[in-house]
């Protein structure tokens, strides 16, 4: 397990290397964290501007909090999904009781589905400050975007291919019909942040 904390290379060392962690998980919550720190940058350039109306920098100031807050979360979420991981392969190794590898498979699906909802969450943020951003910065907003498209994209195989392992037929739909409904929403949103920013 790679402490997120580590080195970038470290990181892609071990994702590249033969075993099963850092995994498909932690890379898009990584593309996650990536996406909300050029975010970042865009909002930290365009705080503060003369040409700023009044309470726009008060609203750019929030999304800029909200942004750092979710930096953090999708950090976690890289620990999280590695350990997520192997609680699942050490459960099935060991023949554990049904109910704990239970527990640690629906982790393992908890943990990309939150990974999807975060990278949601920054389209519809980038979007909401995209008419009040420094207009030179649009580029690094757009490439805020298609991370967090591709941030969750990734999540979600990472939460379906877990679902065939579900004894629930019921709840494997649900959680299928939910990421399909993650997915169009976060399509319509990327639509949309092209759209503000001409």
């Amino acid at each position: 397990m790679i402490d997120p904390s580590a080195s970038l290379n470290k990181f892609l060392e071990a994702t590249a290397a033969r075993e099963p962690t850092p995994g498909g998980g932690a890379v898009a919550a990584l593309c996650g964290a990536l996406s909300v720190a050029i975010g970042e940058m865009v909002l930290n350039y365009s705080v503060g501007r003369k040409a700023n109306l009044v309470g726009i920098d008060e609203k750019l100031t929030d999304a800029l909090k909200q942004f750092t807050f979710v930096r953090a979360m999708f950090l976690e979420l890289m620990m999280e999904d590695q350990m997520a991981f192997e609680e699942l392969s050490t459960a099935k190794k060991s023949n554990a009781p049904s109910d704990e590898i239970a527990t640690a498979l629906t982790r393992c699906i908890t943990v990309p589905r939150a990974i999807a909802g975060g990278a949601l969450s920054v389209l519809k943020s980038a979007n909401e400050i995209a008419p009040m951003i420094n207009r030179q910065l649009s580029s690094d907003l757009a490439v805020c975007g298609e991370l967090a498209m591709a941030t969750l994209r990734s999540a979600l195989h990472s939460v379906r291919i877990n679902l065939p392992e579900l004894d629930d037929q019921s709840e494997i739909k649900r959680l299928n019909d939910e990421a399909d409904h993650l997915l169009k929403r976060a399509v319509q949103q990327i639509k949309n942040l092209e759209e503000n920013l001409g």
